[in-house]
């Protein structure tokens, strides 16, 4: 989809009669998650096998998605949300109703982005039923919906209410919401993590996770909900010397009017426990985890079969991977039927297992964000056999593309990404001229490297070289990277594998020479005596052996090298971030025999500190770049400046950016254009606000003079531009945004003048 947005400034072009009004167009939009990412929430099962649920993330907007699974395991996408009146990140599952309609919540957007309660038919065509406003009705609700007899449904929000602390609402089918109790933080709870049950009297069981009677340390309550309204504390935690507390699960009921549910702290283990509240009131622990030991902390939703088996899930296990499903027998007997291991990426023990839901047989279904790329859809049959039925995949052609791009004889543009993928460790593509994107290659972590971070460069016979900045060991460890090619068939041939040694690691832009040689840059290393150097440029000729040329030693020379240009005679031209006599990087030049000479040493300050980019040379051998700070007036830091450094050795500032509308901090370089303005762009400022603006792409002209070209505003049209562009034919530029777009993975946009 291409996305035209006019721009008011004007940029001169070389031999035009007048100015033209520059146009910036997205030519391509990366995704992320197409399919989903991140289930929350547990699943709901239909008469034929079908499996429902949502994901919290992935999806179209990248703001989560209702979809059903069937029984082969193929998924249909029911509802994309995209992030406004529709709703957006749903951390709670569906109600399944008469008709095949779907019922469930976000916990944003809507008109005032505290969330909604939708209906989804059967057709997939979606109904927003009620936009909580955040206020006295409630806001954000992570629990989903019941329903009655009647149509009505009921739920909770985590917030809002007439306290602040979250309500219990019922929702009429015409619309109109009504707040049943409104917490207040006090003795009868807090903030409502869980939803509510309904017995056949009408009256209302749930948990809130904070609150309560306790003194010291209240961890929350269980309650109960009058028809009229008249909430009762069936239980108060006390979260002090080991008390249980934190109830983000909310409470099942059996036939008897016994009460079971999970708190996700304390006990005698302080791993959280599984309690029951009989139908007189009695409360009673009925197994305590042991947070050293796990499984521990108990989040999720319970389950229970026609023998009175409880089953759960955990959020940790300690010693035994990211989360566990477990069954408790009525004498307390637990029994982990299956641990969680996750993937490379689940490191973060933060994100909560779901609840598991039990069919006919036995088996038990449930999602977790672990494991797969970003979670999946599990079946565990009775002995603890798992079954992975989906596997939520990120985006084939790509996420984040943090490198720019650069053009191949037929005018077909290539770049990297740092992410996606098959296995969610980054791709090379190509994108036609007509915005058809593929990729050529995928990589997978091990040996044949991952996460790119730098560009490509082509041959004269259409290979494509790059560099990544982990990978490299077979074992999928991280790894320091490696030096690529691959061929226009696609086959992927690894040229150098980066030790973390005295050839560094971590390497970043290539640059290829008439014959084909290649030429870069890696970061810090360990050489054979022990010392650490500050990073090396590398050499790679036609034949495949790799030479360092230069080592730096962090002193006076510079320290972490950004990347080089080409000269004459062999000379290469460079930037470090660091080093030199103040510390704030420094111009070199490398002659062919591998002698470094510093040509400008960053002082700070009003003259720039810290570039992160190789410089560009003109035919005249004059240098330009940026730095990444600096610029301002003494004793301020300043947003970066454009720089000159003649081939004479006079330096000179030709910009100072601001950090405001015009852009703040240059981490890529610059390219000249046809009427010889320097262009580029900024990490951040602009217009709009993205965490200290979005960027954006800017020429200076030759007198010093900076023309902002676009300003992204962080949606469709991306943002955080930290790759700088590319001068493409007829004055026209090319880049990307490491994020944004209208699935958040970036884009690919071109600007025309």
């Amino acid at each position: 989809m291409k996305l035209k947005l006019r721009l008011t400034c004007l940029l001169a072009a070389a031999g035009m009669a007048q100015a033209q009004t520059p146009t910036e167009s997205v030519i391509y939009s990366f995704s992320t998650f197409p399919y989903g990412a991140n289930p929350y929430a547990p699943l709901v099962r239909d008469a034929a096998g079908n499996l429902y649920g949502t994901t919290n993330q992935g999806g179209q907007a990248d703001v989560g998605l209702v979809f059903r699974l069937s029984p082969s395991g193929k998924e249909t996408i029911l509802h994309n949300f995209m992030g406004g009146s529709d709703g957006a990140n749903p951390y709670s599952g569906v109600l399944l109703a008469g008709g095949g309609n779907l019922y469930g919540t976000t916990y944003q957007g809507g008109a005032s982005n505290a969330g909604v309660v939708y209906e989804i038919s059967a057709s997939g065509k979606e109904t927003v039923l009620y936009s909580f406003s955040g206020g006295v009705d409630g806001g954000n609700p992570y629990s989903g919906v019941i329903a009655d007899s009647a149509g009505n449904l009921y739920g909770t929000t985590y917030n809002g209410g007439a306290f602040g602390y979250g309500t219990v609402y019922k929702l009429a089918p015409t619309g109109e919401e009504t707040v049943l109790h409104s917490f207040t933080d006090g003795a009868d709870g807090g903030n409502p993590y869980a939803g509510v049950i309904r017995d056949s009297s009408g009256n209302l069981y749930g948990t809130a996770v904070n609150g309560g009677s306790a003194p010291f340390y209240p961890g929350g309550v269980v309650y109960k909900l009058s028809p009229a309204g008249q909430q009762t504390v069936l239980y108060s935690f006390n979260a002090d010397n080991f008390g249980p507390g934190q109830p983000y699960a909310g409470v099942i009921l059996d036939s008897a009017g016994n009460r079971y549910g999970a708190a996700a702290g304390g006990g005698e283990h302080d791993g959280g426990i599984v309690y029951e509240i009989s139908a007189t009131g009695a409360f009673s622990v009925l197994h305590s985890f042991d947070i050293n030991r796990g499984p521990a902390m108990p989040k999720g939703g319970l389950a229970r079969d026609s023998s009175g088996n409880l089953y759960g899930t955990t959020e940790e296990c300690n010693l035994t991977g990211l989360g566990a499903v477990y069954k408790l027998e009525p004498g307390g007997q637990i029994q982990v039927l299956h641990t969680f291991a996750g993937s490379g990426d689940d490191t973060y023990k933060g994100d909560m297992n779901a609840g598991v839901i039990l069919d006919s047989e036995g088996n038990l279904y449930g999602t977790t964000p672990y494991g797969g790329m970003q979670g999946m859809v599990y079946k565990l049959s009775p002995d603890g056999t798992e079954t992975t039925l989906y596997n939520f995949t990120p985006a084939p052609g790509g996420t984040n593309p943090s490198t720019g791009v650069t053009a191949g004889s037929s005018g077909d543009l290539y770049g990297a990404t740092q992410f996606g993928g098959a296995s969610d460790w980054g791709v090379v593509y190509r994108l036609g001229s007509a915005g058809r994107e593929s990729a050529l290659y995928s990589f997978t972590g091990g040996a044949d490297g991952g996460a790119p971070r730098a560009g490509v460069v082509l041959d004269s016979a259409g290979n494509v070289y790059g560099t990544t900045y982990e990978g490299g060991l077979a074992s999928g460890a991280a790894g320091f990277g490696v030096v690529y090619k691959i061929s226009t068939t696609g086959q992927e041939t690894v040229l150098h594998t980066f030790t973390g040694g005295a050839d560094g690691g971590n390497p970043g832009q290539l640059i290829i020479d008439s014959s084909g040689d290649l030429y870069g840059v890696a970061g810090y290393g360990v050489l054979a005596d022990g010392t650490t150097a500050a990073g090396v440029v590398f050499k790679i000729p036609q034949s495949g052996v790799g030479t360092v040329l230069y080592t730096f030693a962090g002193g006076t020379d510079g320290s972490g090298p950004n990347g080089v240009t080409l000269g004459p005679a062999g000379n290469l031209y460079g930037t470090t971030y660091a080093g030199g006599a103040a510390g704030y990087g420094v111009v070199f030049r490398l002659s062919a025999l591998g002698e470094e000479t510093v040509l400008y040493d960053f002082p700070g300050g009003p003259e720039g500190a810290l570039p992160g980019a190789a410089p560009y040379r003109d035919s005249a051998g004059n240098l330009y770049g940026t730095t990444s700070t600096g610029g301002g007036s003494v004793g301020e830091a300043g947003a970066g400046v454009v720089f000159e450094l003649t081939a004479a050795g006079t330096y000179a500032v030709l910009y100072r950016f601001t950090g405001g509308g015009d852009g703040g901090s240059p981490f890529s370089g610059v390219v000249r254009d046809a009427a010889g303005n320097l262009c580029g762009t900024t990490l951040s400022g602009g217009t709009t606000d993205c965490n200290g603006g979005c960027g954006v792409a800017y020429s200076v002209s030759p007198s010093g003079r900076e023309t902002v070209l676009h300003a992204f505003a962080g949606g469709a049209d991306g943002w955080s531009p930290y790759a700088g562009l590319y001068a493409g034919p007829a004055g026209t530029l090319y880049g990307t945004t490491a994020m944004g777009g209208t699935s958040g993975g970036g884009v690919v946009f071109r600007i025309s003048q």
